[in-house]
């Protein structure tokens, strides 16, 4: 089928989601595709084009993990040697952690050490090394190695060391040894490059519609994580590379990155290094995305065995519903994959899987209302602009195994036991978050 259909949709499926702008890509069997829709700012009104540059997110850290893995080629790095031999002034809060966390463990969300954190350190060249200076303060909440948690603190030690050795700056490594040979020219760190250029920014959903939000949201210390602004041109630059292979890593090497390392949390099944796996019928995807503050959301996936790979970028947290809806038409309509069917609803007693869980700034809550269950992800901010979703209904679709109930298709929680049986934590949105005592909330 062709994108001429999809291109009709985009403007209608971001006014039913609230996204301002959007700019999307598909890379398809070898054709480039881009789709725009919308304005960068509604204050502005300035359309979105094909090199309107958008936060990326957490896509950034497939980034992070190549440059780690360039310098893995070059043999200054190894994945599996503790990372304090490479910065011996590490100090993280559990000293077992301090000896045995290695570069693998940071790239595969399993250091156990807390992940969500906010820290500005400036925009000069030290940032990200005074970041990680602080992270002996980071609570410990599981053994190194023993539990997939996204792990935004992870990925800044990952670049710190990466930084390190190459003796430069992390941007500096990132943009000399994959940008500019990929001829990613329109992928850029600092504020300062992104506002003499077109750019979107980002908007908090109001009742009365989309505002604009005065916060970038990140520091440059968040740079490995998070911080990379790009185009839906430069993306699909990124997904070839990601498909066909090119001068800055080895096939080989490439692959590993796609490859299943260890088990993942919930709505991921497997992680590589930093690629996120999960299932979609008969077809292995590969994808990542980004979340900016709830302010700018995006979607990375491939399906590498259909020659398929997607895009899209927006600028608002109704993102979260236009991007998936965006991959999942090209899956259906370009690749012959449609949609996982529904998953059977379980009668269960939701019992002691009710409660509050935490994990750094995130709380979720699972609530029973008027016969129905529901979850919410909060962010415990002061930031005004920066707003926690709505709760939304959700349904056991397994034992201790939760989906939304408007879709599914799709697990989205998981509830952890104890050696006694009991719920001590809950997986979702990629994180693992412990039950805080007496929470048993109905």
């Amino acid at each position: 089928m062709s994108t001429d259909e999809l291109r009709g949709l985009l403007g209608e499926w971001a006014r039913e989601a609230g996204v301002p702008g959007v700019s999307a890509g598909i890379l398809h069997e070898g054709k480039e595709t881009l789709l725009t829709t919308g304005v960068s700012s509604v204050d502005t009104g300035t359309p979105v084009d094909d090199d309107t540059l958008f936060m990326i997110g957490s896509t950034s850290k497939t980034f992070a993990a190549a440059a780690v893995l360039v310098l893995v080629e070059d043999g200054v790095l190894e994945l599996d040697q503790p990372v304090v031999e490479y910065l011996p002034e590490l100090r993280l809060s559990d000293p077992l952690a301090t000896k045995t966390v290695t570069l693998r463990h940071l790239l595969t969300h399993s250091s156990g050490f807390l992940g969500d954190i906010e820290v500005d350190t400036g925009w000069g060249d030290d940032a990200l090394a005074r970041a990680v200076e602080r992270f002996g303060e980071l609570p410990q909440i599981f053994p190194v190695g023993e539990v997939f948690s996204y792990c935004n603190a992870g990925f800044l030690l990952a670049g710190r060391v990466a930084e390190a050795v190459s003796g430069g700056t992390y941007e500096d490594l990132v943009r000399t040894r994959l940008l500019e040979p990929l001829g990613m020219t329109d992928s850029y760190f600092q504020p300062w490059e992104v506002l003499t250029r077109r750019h979107a920014v980002g908007h908090a959903l109001r009742e009365d519609g989309p505002a604009v939000a005065h916060t970038v949201g990140l520091s440059r210390a968040d740079a490995p994580a998070g911080g990379l602004w790009s185009t839906a041109r430069d993306q699909l630059k990124w997904a070839r590379f990601q498909l066909d292979g090119g001068e800055v890593l080895s096939d080989g090497t490439r692959r590993l990155m796609h490859a299943a390392q260890r088990k993942g949390a919930l709505p991921f099944e497997e992680v590589g290094l930093s690629w996120l796996r999960l299932r979609h019928g008969d077809a292995q995807l590969v994808r990542h995305g980004g979340n900016v503050s709830n302010l700018q959301l995006s979607e990375f996936v491939m399906a590498p065995s259909e020659n398929l790979a997607v895009t899209v970028l927006t600028n608002s947290a109704g993102g979260g519903a236009l991007g998936p809806r965006v991959v999942d038409w090209c899956l259906e309509n370009l690749a012959d994959l449609p949609k996982p069917g529904s998953l059977p609803v379980w009668a269960i007693d939701p019992g002691d899987c009710l409660g509050r869980y935490r994990t750094g700034s995130l709380i979720f809550d699972i609530t029973e209302r008027d016969g129905s269950l529901w979850a919410q992800m909060i962010l415990d901010t002061d930031d005004p602009d920066i707003l926690s979703a709505p709760p939304f209904e959700v349904v056991f679709v397994a034992e201790d195994v939760l989906a939304r109930a408007s879709d599914t298709r799709r697990p989205s929680a998981r509830f952890r036991r104890d050696s006694r049986g009991r719920v001590d934590a809950v997986e979702s949105g990629g994180r693992t978050a412990l039950k805080l005592p007496g929470s048993n909330i109905g």
